[in-house]
């Protein structure tokens, strides 16, 4: 079985992983006491306390949307919208500790696990209401690497020295990203119009090559086979898939992220 956008991995892997990443993410947490659950992340404004929180609402939304898809009932990760209920997801409840915080996020974790272990059809549709849409026109397969790219993303944002990421994460959200950008940079949030220009995402290893183009609110992401002629662009990436994961994702160095993440601004 393949996983999402052509790539190798499939979904058993991907629950796997994210199990493993889970449980290295808690378990740096249940090592800290008070103090450093609420020190500073490497997420401006966000303490530590806010990742465990958020990690935690992810799993009980996404338990929720998987019960709610078999069931035939309209899924949704913000149910009350995305403005009015993400605040309060992002820090505890009224006189919960913050040990208690995450001591719930691995009871939340383990459930989703066990719920995702259940699942035959990986490939069954997740389309939120429109009134609060917030992912857009998914999978349950595609539901699973994105919660793989939250354990792994903020397990390195917890500033815990956590890390690398996974080679099953870079491997099944590498390509899932790529084909994802032209819905997902429409249904996110505000991005400049004004942008035209063309990137060529070329992995240095295994991973995919891509061409990427923005023409005002048009998107397009041009898979490039292996072996076809090399199209052109305004600028060439030639990098690791890791660091072209990190450069989807915000999270990179290179000298042309600051440029890239004008017209695509993150997750």
């Amino acid at each position: 079985m393949t996983g999402e956008a052509g790539t190798a991995v499939g979904p058993a892997e991907v629950v796997r992983q994210i199990g493993r990443t889970t449980g290295t993410v808690v378990a740096a947490l249940e090592g800290l006491d008070e103090v450093g659950l609420r020190a500073p992340s490497a997420l401006p404004r966000w303490s530590r306390l806010t990742i465990a929180c958020h990690l935690r609402y992810g799993a009980q939304a996404l338990l929720r949307m998987t019960d709610d898809v078999a069931a035939g009932r309209p899924p949704s990760f913000y149910p009350e919208g995305r403005d009015a209920q993400r605040p309060g997801t992002l820090e505890p409840g009224a006189a919960e500790s913050p040990a208690a915080v995450v001591d719930s996020l691995r009871e939340a974790s383990g459930a989703l696990a066990a719920r995702w272990r259940t699942v035959t059809d990986w490939d069954a549709p997740v389309v939120e209401p429109g009134g609060a849409a917030h992912l857009g026109p998914v999978t349950l397969g595609r539901l699973a690497i994105l919660r793989l790219t939250e354990v792994e993303v903020h397990g390195t944002d917890l500033g815990l020295g956590l890390g690398p990421w996974s080679d099953t994460f870079v491997r099944a959200a590498l390509p899932m990203r790529l084909a994802w950008l032209p819905s997902r940079r429409s249904n996110h949030r505000p991005v400049p119009g004004d942008v035209r220009r063309s990137w060529l995402l070329a992995a240095t290893d295994a991973g995919p090559t891509t061409r990427l183009a923005v023409d005002g609110a048009t998107v397009t992401s041009t898979p490039v086979p292996p072996g076809a002629p090399v199209p052109d662009a305004d600028v060439v990436i030639e990098a690791p898939s890791r660091e072209l994961l990190a450069l989807l994702l915000g999270r990179s160095s290179l000298p042309v992220a600051a440029d890239f993440n004008r017209a695509f601004p993150g997750p």
